[in-house]
């Protein structure tokens, strides 16, 4: 293994460096406009040399419109070449090599730093990400003079004194442009197959040896930065760039430095082969490509972790983020002390950190001070004496619906009881903080008690009211906070039991899947990793899609559905996929009866089970980044829509009061057939479902994190879990394992590790979803071979709340009686438009937008009472007026254009049809004072990839074939609504493939 501190020869130019050490280069963005060396560039870099081996000066761009960021620097004129030499001198002055990084942002570029000018690249393909622009396809003559523009900064580094460049390779700028099958689709010597696509990086590398040479120097030492992968399709693959790095290593260079996150990363293309792409580096490489140092970076803190990535295979390693706290990492690292991971707020100074740089990095700043001071106020406080006014006191804390009460009984130095009403709160999520809470604050006689996760928000009313009670009792509520708390005694038991089922998961379709399996006389446990069950099934508005004909006959159609109908029925069938057609068919044909019915003046609202299919189908039907239609699964789709009914059936057996006095339709749905429960939100599903598990003799286990399926001989026979206060479980089982767990709607980094397009925007944006769906059952199942699908597809709900994420906040209520405007004050969307579209248009119309409705709204509002609105205008969740004037200042938009936009949507609701956007179903106008508007922003929702399962919900490999043991149901399985879902097809997922699950568990199917 490779020491820290030896030195190291490089390879073309046999030049050597001190130490394995070298700084990473970092964007500090302090240049001038020009992109010229400024003093506060000099101070920072040469603050960090000295002990390093080599530092590596971030990006210099070639061209001047190459620039990616402000206060990029440059190395484009031969006026830079004065302010480079003073900053080379620096870094070199303290015994550090000083190596110069040189680029050009290719189609990366932003137009805001380069005077507007549009970006260029290999071919006018666009990035996949935001706001990206169209790039103008280079010509030959410019490729030319982009290769002689990298000579020339090569021949200006050397001039400039330093001792070395490293050609920019990675991070998805030109020189990768060129070599990636996704923005190269040229057909010249430049582009095409692999060697072509080489072409651009091999001149581009023989140009900066020309200029080398040309000096006669032997020692100037040139690498090359590669970004491994890229997640495109097509896109840059390791084995194609293995490639590229035998061609570069022919032509002979010094050192090849990789580009990721962390050194001991894997693949970000098949995150499922979880071999280190260091170890695959040195399986795959050529005899050159073994002839040439190779850097590893990311994750590096410690000298510690610097010896871990030298051991894995690395020669030298690359420091970033280390040497933005500690200036003299190397140093400290050699001498195998500590380094500081954080800078202190006033540090800036001492750091020699530039503002601009300063104000990106606060995630690595800390006020040690101010945490000082906290930490001698909690000492203080712990060791207060205190004592209570004996008796009964009335406090309260703020939960879900308002003022939550709570009686307290204290001693004189004791709490003794605490009550909680909890009569006006929601049930379902509540509940375990009304239980645990309490007890964990008498048993511990502190306040120091931690919030249950899915049960935040109630969790801390209940604090809050004992704190209010505490001081009423002349107690201090402050001190009781920082009492410290016994400490938490790990358990070291092991459970090891037999069963018939093993369900994970508590939600719908858990218990669905369990509740099944018990009426088919299975005994059952199910795995709950959260306090209390429920998931997301307890957070949703209660929607469940079912057509049921001979139902909404007895409700009117209402203006625009009829003309939705017949755009439905135009629909070309070289539109429709060919295992659709039949259903499509039988569909026209009874559409065609309506027609003339309506004709006739007949007026009832239509439906049926093909109906229900075919919207499905059209809902998910989608373009994905390869350009291909994708849907959903016929068989999967076509199980679900004839067997929902079922499922509405079945749920009204089980005690699930539904409302037969309306037919409804949710954000996104397209129709109104929706059968939704009288009492708000899915608690309702929940409770009773729950309630049945338990008295049908299922054993319902919480806090339990399942983590491991058990195999043998190819079977699933059990699973593995582990309990929050440690026990294990090892449940064994007759007849297989139902998962149940939910999507990854909560977990960013999934998000981001299948779709690029969450990197820009997912540490950003709010979910609707339980913190419990973050993809640890998809996770379990892939361990045992499960083919996943649709992983890639992510809904957005566009009605979230723009503070929280939240979806049950503000008047949520059916499309047809809203009205959603921009910040101008004007529609611009079909408000029944699909939930991506929508979600679409609310980012293209500035993220935030208003929900607008009148009085009347009240009435059909699905998620509240007039006591939660009234809650939510005095939080300013809900805006409130008595005129549309009144509304449109409070919302600061026009108010001749918000006038406008409402007296034209009322005419439309008159007329029977939306001539602008075309809505699908017009209900009420906006006329009634009061007027409200809501705030809208898009958050997470839905996932709409997981695992493989056919129509009898078994888990399928990666062959198709189904595994033994291992069933699956809910938002944790893919296939069924492909690229997008409707609102209403969740709950009818869950259930119908709850119940589908239990049955195939059951008789082993």
């Amino acid at each position: 293994m490779n020491n820290l501190t030896d030195e190291i020869q490089l390879g073309l130019s046999q030049a050597k460096l001190k130490n394995r050490i070298v700084m990473a280069p970092m964007t500090i963005q302090s240049a001038f406009f020009d992109g010229g060396v400024t003093q506060e560039m000099i101070n920072y870099y040469a603050a960090r040399s000295g002990d390093v081996g080599a530092v590596i000066v971030e990006s210099a761009f070639v061209e001047n419109y190459g620039r990616a960021f402000p206060g990029a620097l440059g190395i484009n004129t031969d006026s830079k070449i004065s302010g480079l030499k003073k900053l080379a001198s620096a870094i070199k002055e303290k015994g550090s090599k000083a190596i110069l990084q040189i680029y050009h942002a290719g189609r990366m570029a932003n137009g805001e730093y380069n005077g507007g000018h549009q970006p260029i690249s290999a071919s006018p393909v666009a990035a996949l990400r935001d706001n990206a622009e169209t790039p103008l396809e280079m010509t030959k003559e410019q490729i030319g003079f982009m290769i002689d523009a990298f000579g020339n900064a090569v021949n200006r580094a050397i001039v400039a004194g330093f001792d070395g460049v490293e050609i920019h390779g990675a991070n998805t700028y030109i020189i990768q442009q060129f070599f990636s099958p996704h923005s190269n689709r040229r057909n010249d010597k430049w582009g095409g197959d692999i060697e072509k696509r080489t072409a651009f990086p091999l001149a581009v590398l023989n140009e900066a040896k020309k200029a080398v040479a040309q000096h006669q120097l032997t020692d100037f030492i040139i690498g090359y930065r590669f970004s491994p992968e890229e997640i495109e399709e097509p896109g840059i693959r390791f084995e194609d760039t293995m490639y590229l790095l035998d061609k570069l290593a022919m032509s002979g260079l010094d050192y090849f430095h990789f580009s990721m996150g962390n050194y001991a990363r894997n693949s970000i293309v098949t995150p499922e082969d979880k071999e280190l792409l260091i170890r695959k580096y040195h399986a795959l490489e050529s005899e050159n490509v073994a002839k040439i140092p190779v850097i590893g970076v990311g994750g590096i803190a410690q000298r510690s972790d610097a010896n871990q990535a030298l051991a894995q295979g690395y020669d030298m390693v690359s420091v970033g983020k280390g040497f933005l706290v500690e200036p003299t990492w190397a140093t400290k690292a050699i001498n195998g002390e500590e380094c500081a991971e954080f800078a202190d707020i006033e540090q800036q100074h001492q750091l020699k950190i530039p503002t601009p740089l300063w104000e990106i990095m606060d995630y690595m700043i800390v006020d040690s001070k101010a945490e000082a001071l906290k930490h001698q106020r909690i000492k203080e406080l712990q060791n207060v004496e205190i004592s209570f006014e004996p008796g009964e006191y009335i406090a309260y804390g703020y939960g879900h619906n308002g003022k939550l009460p709570v009686t307290v009984t204290f001693s004189d130095d004791k709490i003794l009881d605490i009550i909680v009403d909890s009569s006006k709160e929601s049930d379902g999520i509540a509940n375990p903080a009304f239980e645990r809470i309490p007890q964990q604050i008498m048993d511990g006689q502190t306040l120091n008690i931690d919030v249950i996760s899915g049960a935040t928000v109630s969790s801390q009313a209940v604090i809050d009211g004992v704190s209010e009670a505490v001081d009423l009792a002349g107690g201090n509520s402050e001190a009781l906070r920082c009492k410290a708390r016994e400490a938490v005694e790990w358990s070291t038991e092991v459970i090891e039991k037999t069963v018939d089922v093993v369900v994970v998961g508590g939600g719908g379709a858990g218990l669905s899947a369990a509740l099944t399996a018990l009426d088919n006389g299975k005994s059952v446990i199910l795995l709950e990793k959260y306090p209390a069950v429920g998931g997301n099934t307890v957070r949703t508005g209660g929607w469940v899609n079912a057509a049921e004909p001979k139902w909404v006959k007895d409700f009117p159609a209402i203006a625009g559905e009829v003309d939705y109908l017949k755009a439905i029925a135009a629909t070309p069938e070289s539109d429709i996929a060919e295992e659709y057609l039949a259903d499509f068919r039988t569909l026209k044909d009874q559409l065609a009866n309506y027609f003339l019915d309506t004709e006739s003046g007949k007026n009832y609202l239509f439906d049926s089970v093909e109906l229900h299919l075919i919207q499905t189908y059209l809902g998910g039907k989608r373009t994905n980044l390869n350009g291909e239609l994708i849907h959903g699964q016929y068989d999967l789709v076509q199980t679900l829509t004839s067997r929902a009914m079922e499922s509405i059936d079945w749920l009204t057996e089980k005690g699930i009061d539904f409302n037969r006095g309306m037919v409804d339709i949710a954000v996104g749905a397209l129709w109104r057939r929706a059968h939704k429960p009288n009492r708000p939100k899915g608690v309702e599903f929940v409770e009773k479902l729950q309630k049945q598990v338990i008295a049908q003799g299922g054993h319902i286990i919480t806090d339990v994190r399942a983590e491991e399926l058990i195999v043998d001989d190819g079977k699933v026979v059990g699973i593995k879990a582990t309990h929050a206060n440690g026990t294990k479980y090892i449940l064994t089982t007759n007849c297989g394992v139902v998962l149940a767990s939910g999507g990854f709607g909560a977990n960013t980094k999934m998000l981001q590790k299948y779709n690029n397009y969450w990197n820009e925007i997912a540490d950003d944006i709010k979910t609707t979803n339980s913190p419990a769906l973050i993809g640890d059952g998809i996770e379990i199942g892939e361990k045992v071979g499960a083919d996943l699908v649709g992983m890639e597809y992510v809904q957005l709900m566009p009605i979230g709340d723009p503070k929280s994420g939240a979806l049950l906040t503000g008047l949520i209520v059916p499309p047809e009686n809203f009205v959603f405007v921009n910040n101008q004050g004007k529609r611009f969307v079909d408000e029944c438009e699909s939930r991506d579209v929508l979600s679409r248009s609310f980012f293209d119309n500035g993220g935030v937008v208003y929900m607008i409705a009148d009085e009347a709204i009240r009435k059909t509002a699905a998620n509240t009472t007039d006591e939660t609105i009234e809650r939510e205008i005095e939080e300013g969740i809900i805006i409130k007026a008595d005129s549309i004037e009144e509304l449109a200042q409070k919302i600061n938009v026009p108010t001749e254009a918000l006038t406008e936009t409402i007296r034209r949507y009322n005419s439309y609701v008159d007329e029977g049809r939306d001539p602008e956007f075309h809505k699908g179903a017009l209900g009420l106008k906006v006329e009634k004072a009061r007027f409200y508007a809501t705030p809208r922003k898009p958050s997470v929702h839905h996932t709409m990839g997981g695992l493989k399962i056919n129509t009898k919900a078994c888990v399928l490999d990666k062959t198709g074939a189904p595994i033994s043991g291992l069933y699956a149901a809910g938002e944790v399985t893919g296939g069924i609504h492909a690229g997008n879902r409707l609102g209403g097809n969740a709950l009818i997922d869950i259930f119908t493939y709850g119940r589908i699950a239990g049955d195939s568990v059951s008789n082993r199917v």
